[in-house]
């Protein structure tokens, strides 16, 4: 294995330890929004569950190669992504639209910004942001439910610059259904 990779996988157990010890409560940082509190009790576990904290955050931002587009810098100024993603019945699809709904009302009244809002028959979902006092973006909470049943919860807690986000999903490819219809287009030219 080359000596280069033995190193970076020795830092990254070692740092494990460290981030085992340092328990962080991210509640009281002003974009953290706990949508636990709103999901119906019968919802059951996750099937997915991402929860990356500051320590690996950073981590990951010094790694970043990308630094032209400033990812490392974006990553490394977030405290905390937190996805939750759950598989739910036809019939709980009403309730779960309730708990969305409840969340829209309690993030509205935090002063968080919704700044999109789809709904159609059975797809809902809704983007916010939440400015700090110096205007700068200070989290990020996205709500979906879409007919399939799947339910998907993401809290980013941090700075967090809105450009560099979209130049980082334009890099990963998850831009809207439009450009990636187009790319598929030019691929097959």
């Amino acid at each position: 294995m080359n000596p280069l990779k033995v190193l970076v996988v020795m830092l990254f157990v070692m740092s494990m330890g460290l981030f085992a010890q340092q328990k962080v409560d991210y509640s009281k940082e002003p974009g953290y929004f706990d949508y636990s509190k709103f999901l119906p009790a019968k919802i059951g576990e996750p099937t997915t569950e991402v929860n990356l904290e500051e320590p690996l955050l950073k981590m990951a931002g010094q790694m970043a190669v990308d630094k032209k587009e400033n990812v490392g810098n974006m990553i490394s100024a977030l405290k905390l992504v937190k996805v939750n993603e759950f598989e739910t019945e036809q019939k709980e699809s009403p309730e779960m639209q309730s708990a969305i709904e409840s969340m829209d009302k309690d993030l509205l009244a935090k002063q968080w910004d919704r700044i999109i809002k789809t709904k159609s028959k059975n797809d809902f979902t809704n983007v916010y942001v939440k400015s700090g006092s110096d205007g700068k973006f200070m989290g990020l909470v996205v709500t979906s439910l879409n007919k399939n049943g799947k339910a998907t919860f993401v809290n980013i807690v941090g700075r967090i610059d809105l450009e560099t986000i979209k130049q980082l999903s334009e890099q990963f490819n998850f831009s809207t259904g439009e450009k990636t219809k187009e790319k598929v287009e030019k691929e097959k030219k």
